[in-house]
């Protein structure tokens, strides 16, 4: 297999590494790896802070960014579920202290990953997902103590397009026995996720009409642009497909006054937008302060990122439906979606469509299932509906970035999926 074949040629050893209190609170462990010859990928460990004799009681979360582009280490980190924001003070949906999580910046050319040429970035799917399980072959070289520990994997927006190949080829080499135990993967989490582009673009009109954020005329052009992308998409012009969606993102915001398509409840101005990284003081506070207390080059930081967007750019649009269903269907792994009922750029009814159309083999458990009131200090924080191997999650008061908006119903959701809190319940 290719990553097995990158791990015999070319190696993978460690170019800066550290261990100890690097930013916030508890135990922590950086390091590069070269993925391939000339291609590096950072990670950022964070051991869980939790009250139990060993980390290694508690599951290990791998979380990654969407993008694509968007840096783990940043935004994951600081903005959604590291321990601390970017003050160094406390946050609210901070992860570490339940489970241990692995941040890692990919693709290569994402936040502190980065590549000696440009011509070694990933241009596909296929791609960077080899680069994640040759990542992990190292990861469990170097963190044996892991080797046991069940694994779950995290993810938001363009993860729902790398997240379900990566879990299968990780699962596939489990099972082989080139990295771990067999079956360590028990779970994947996609939020709100770019699975299918049929089905988002489907939506998006019907979305923004509902909530009054366009109107009959608007309908009208948002469809014939989403048509566009369709088209291009039927014809597999997939370069053109992502250009349709350019000029779709430029129309939402002319029709909408430039709302902020990540959440309809926030009005962000464009020179403010802090999403994914995009703000200038964000890049400098990774530059210069995680830099130093990391010990590691700043300069590299996101200086590659318009060439990710640019490499990958005939693969954004591409759909790969058959993903979760081969999950669901030839593995013990679980998969849940959850979905920020705010969110323009990939509404939840998109997400209820993909699932009416596909199939796995116990689907009626879920379908069977009951929906069920996540309810948290007597507050009403979302839905969920969990049958079989499969569970979806509607998340109140968020938008796509639903572990920033509502932390409280995503450690829920954190709970109910890695069950982190099962020893401390037996022990009782």
């Amino acid at each position: 297999m290719f990553y097995q074949r990158c791990f015999l040629l070319f190696g993978i050893f460690a170019m800066a590494q550290g261990r100890g209190q690097g930013f916030g609170p508890g135990e922590q462990h950086w390091d590069y790896v070269d993925v391939r010859e000339g291609a590096h990928m950072f990670y950022w460990l964070y051991y869980t802070t939790a009250n139990v004799s060993n980390y290694t009681e508690r599951p290990l979360v791998i979380w990654l960014q969407g993008g694509p582009g968007g840096s783990s280490t940043l935004l994951g980190n600081f903005f959604e579920i590291g321990p601390v924001d970017m003050h160094g003070d406390p946050r609210e949906g901070n992860w570490v202290q339940h489970v241990n999580v692995l941040f890692i910046d990919s693709p290569v050319g994402a936040g502190f990953s980065y590549a000696d040429n440009i011509t070694l970035l990933t241009t596909n799917n296929d791609e960077l997902t080899n680069d994640l399980v040759t990542f992990m072959q190292y990861f469990y070289k170097k963190h044996q103590e892991f080797k046991k520990v069940p694994l779950h994997i995290f993810t938001e927006s363009y993860g729902g397009r790398m997240v379900p190949e990566f879990a299968l080829k990780l699962d596939l080499a489990f099972k082989n026995g080139d990295l771990a135990e067999p079956n360590l993967l028990k779970s994947i989490s996609l939020g709100n996720p770019w699975i299918s582009t049929r089905h988002i673009c489907r939506e998006h009109s019907r979305y923004l009409f509902v909530n009054g954020l366009i109107d009959e005329d608007g309908v009208d052009l948002i469809n014939r642009q989403e048509e566009k992308i369709l088209s291009a998409v039927k014809n597999h012009t997939f370069s053109e497909a992502t250009d349709e969606y350019l000029v779709w993102f430029d129309l939402l915001q002319n029709l909408t006054g430039e709302i902020y398509i990540y959440n309809t409840q926030n009005h962000v101005d464009p020179d403010e937008d802090r999403t994914y990284g995009f703000a200038d003081e964000l890049t400098q506070f990774m530059k210069n302060n995680i830099s130093e207390a990391l010990k590691i080059n700043g300069s590299v930081y996101r200086e590659q990122i318009l060439d990710v967007l640019e490499a990958l750019h005939a693969d954004r649009l591409r759909s790969d439906i058959f993903a979760i269903p081969r999950l669901l269907n030839e593995t013990l792994v679980k998969v849940n979606i959850f979905s920020g009922q705010l969110d323009i750029l990939i509404p939840t009814t998109a997400h209820l469509g993909f699932i009416k159309d596909i199939t796995w083999a116990d689907k009626s458990k879920y379908l069977e299932a009951k929906r069920q009131p996540i309810v948290v200090n007597n507050r009403l924080q979302g839905y969920e509906k969990v049958g079989g191997n499969f569970g979806m999650y509607w998340i109140n008061r968020a938008g796509h970035m639903a572990l920033a908006d509502n932390p409280t119903a995503m450690h829920h959701v954190l709970k109910a999926v890695t069950h982190y809190d099962d020893l401390e319940s037996n022990d009782l």
